[in-house]
């Protein structure tokens, strides 16, 4: 992987560019060259994902320090954070990351109004503990939140039933479907309830889950003021009608509009916006289209 001239980038007031490294895990190379090849891109920030949790920290500390970009958030599993924590702090700080981002949760935690307030307690209970060394907690959106909880379907016995989460997902992509009929209003899904809920953690939207989930993304990134960190500039497209299946595409090949979303973006409070790809067929060929479209230039 050879390195080009850096890319010249647009500077404003508003969210700075930078990329999810998920979208490049394909290419071998580790990750502090994977730094440096994006900082060549015009890439300011820096999203980690897995690798992260495995790469020399001092390593990706001199890559880092070397191109002068700036480590927006590490994607880390609940579950980890919530076992593990002083390690993944440790690393943090090594590398100047202040932010910690949960990724996607699975359908069983927005079930019910009540399992989505378990969980609010939850995030909010590990937000503390990352507060007290520094470190801010988000959490990054993904299509199950905007599903309906049961329980505002008369279906709140049925769901403490204990079966599989797949089946309840099923059941609330029906609900979905045949029940609310295009009546979907965001102040009662169960994002909105996880919003109002938590007190300490911010959010990071991902539009085309947002979108995948029937809601307009722009009315998510406005929903949330202050609340709202990051935006992932990320795009799916429907491959199945029911149940619902979906597939990750470039921004704009699917069901945004990007140039609607960076407007929304700059409205905002972010302070960055990101871009992935999660399954690109050219990972090279993303990153240059990705900053392409973040600085509104023609791809």
């Amino acid at each position: 992987m050879s390195h080009t001239a850096t890319a010249a980038v647009e500077t404003s007031d508003g969210p700075r560019p930078a990329i999810q490294l998920h979208t490049v895990r394909s290419i071998d190379a580790p990750l502090p060259e994977l730094i440096r090849y994006v900082a060549d891109a015009g890439y300011q920030g820096v999203e980690f994902a897995g690798a992260f949790l495995d790469a020399d920290p001092r390593a990706v500390e001199r890559a880092l320090t070397e191109t002068d970009v700036v480590p927006v958030a590490a994607h880390v599993d609940l579950g980890r954070l919530e076992g593990d924590l002083e390690p993944i702090v440790d690393r943090c700080r090594i590398v100047g990351c202040d932010r910690v981002i949960v990724p996607h949760l699975g359908s069983h935690l927005f079930r019910t109004t009540a399992t989505v307030d378990a969980l609010a307690s939850r995030l909010d209970g590990l937000a503390e503990r990352l507060d007290s060394h520094g470190i801010e907690l988000g959490y990054h959106t993904s299509r199950e939140p905007f599903l309906p909880p049961l329980d505002r379907f008369g279906l709140g016995t049925v769901s403490s039933i204990p079966l599989p989460a797949f089946v309840w997902k099923s059941v609330a992509d029906a609900a979905d479907r045949w029940l609310l009929r295009g009546n979907r209003q965001l102040d009662r899904t169960a994002f909105s309830q996880l919003a109002y809920q938590t007190d300490t953690m911010t959010f990071e939207i991902d539009v085309g889950w947002v979108a995948a989930g029937g809601y307009d993304p722009v009315e998510a990134i406005d929903s949330l003021g202050d609340r709202l960190s990051l935006v992932h500039l990320a795009d799916v497209r429907q491959t199945r009608g029911f149940p619902p299946a979906f597939r990750s595409v470039p921004p704009g090949e699917g069901l945004i509009d990007p140039d609607e979303i960076l407007a929304a973006v700059d409205r905002s409070n972010a302070d960055w916006v990101i871009f992935e790809d999660d399954d690109p067929d050219d990972p090279e060929a993303a990153i240059w289209k990705g900053i392409a479209t973040l600085c509104g230039r023609p791809v």
